[in-house]
């Protein structure tokens, strides 16, 4: 066995671990992440829903590490116009589809802003938000994914809640 490696007998077998996957001290205290969503996008204007500004609204009043900064973020976003009841595909409008296996799924599409800040939506940046943008209830959409092109069948538009 060399310096960079520990051996562990498991159920009757000695596997070899590297040392990196050792733990070294137990003193050491583990830190788990924030939260998936990330403060780190671009410089400038955001625009976002009005869903996505009162997540954000909400999530700057309870976190007092970020709050400066998700309030600045707040102060220079763009909020825009809500839409209650849509007849096409558009931001803030939550797209209810059946894929071609029947299974009913939503997408709420968002700016990319806004999904790269709440970790919520479907990015108008990613194919099934650029797929579902400006479609209407019966539509049948095309969307190319890794597993190939998928069709999805438009059965509801729903607006955002105004609060």
């Amino acid at each position: 066995m060399d310096a960079h490696s520990a051996s562990y007998r498991v159920r009757g077998y000695v596997e070899r671990v590297s040392k990196a996957f050792t733990k070294e001290d137990d003193d050491a205290g583990f830190q788990a992440p924030r939260r998936a969503a990330s403060l780190s996008v671009r410089e400038g204007r955001v625009r976002l829903t009005g869903t996505g500004a009162r997540a954000l609204y909400a999530l700057a009043t309870g976190n007092e590490v970020d709050a400066p900064k998700l309030a600045a973020m707040l102060g220079h976003a763009e909020i825009l116009d809500s839409v209650r009841n849509p007849t096409v595909a558009s931001l803030g409008v939550t797209v209810e589809v059946v894929d071609e296996r029947g299974h009913l799924r939503a997408f709420r599409l968002v700016t990319a802003d806004e999904r790269a800040l709440l970790a919520d939506g479907c990015s108008l940046a990613s194919p099934i938000g650029c797929a579902l943008l400006g479609a209407r209830v019966g539509e049948v959409r095309e969307v190319t994914t890794p597993r190939g092109v998928e069709a999805l069948e438009v059965t509801a538009l729903v607006g955002e809640r105004t609060e």
